[in-house]
């Protein structure tokens, strides 16, 4: 991306109201760059914020992608892994301190099932309204998406071919 994502937003749940923001950039890297914060409490293990994010990514994009003509059905499988190939990006959640779950006492994991649909909502309808103003951004995300998928395929293929030869070297009889 050229610029940053920025989406800011304060929705009502059935529990709370929640304010959500989240920044996120592609750049050149391989691996994935995630912070994630509620009530400025780190939570390095995610939780349900994070969950919701993902999947507003995935479906942000293998929509755009279907839109544009780039992905059609039938065509090979893209997973998580490969959308968020040289992702950097934090995720914010504040909420009333009194209804927070955590999964344990060291809060590293987000625990409110809420929140979940609630970024996934926010992230998707931003991401769709991003693309569409900025389509050669998203074009440049389905390029690195396809990349990603191609060099996972690629991997795959060699591990597959190495351990075949390995398996055929390794079956013969031990002489007497």
């Amino acid at each position: 991306l050229s610029d940053i994502f920025y989406v800011s937003k304060e929705i009502e749940t059935a529990v709370a109201p929640v304010g959500i923001e989240v920044a996120m950039q592609y750049n050149d890297d391989f691996g994935e760059r995630l912070e994630s914060f509620v009530n400025i409490i780190q939570t390095p293990d995610g939780g349900t914020h994070v969950a919701g994010f993902r999947s507003a990514l995935t479906r942000a994009i293998n929509d755009y992608g279907k839109k544009a003509g780039a992905i059609k059905e039938g065509d090979q499988s893209l997973i998580g892994d490969d959308f968020r190939e040289g992702l950097t990006a934090v995720i914010y959640v504040k909420m009333a301190a009194d209804k927070l779950q955590f999964e344990s006492q060291t809060k590293t994991k987000l625990n409110n099932a809420e929140i979940q649909p609630a970024v996934a909502g926010v992230v998707k309808e931003a991401l769709d309204q991003y693309f569409e103003e900025n389509p050669r951004d998203g074009r440049a995300i389905l390029e690195k998406v396809f990349l990603a998928s191609k060099a996972r395929l690629a991997a795959r293929a060699a591990k597959d071919a190495v351990i075949r030869k390995g398996a055929l070297e390794g079956s013969a009889l031990p002489g007497k």
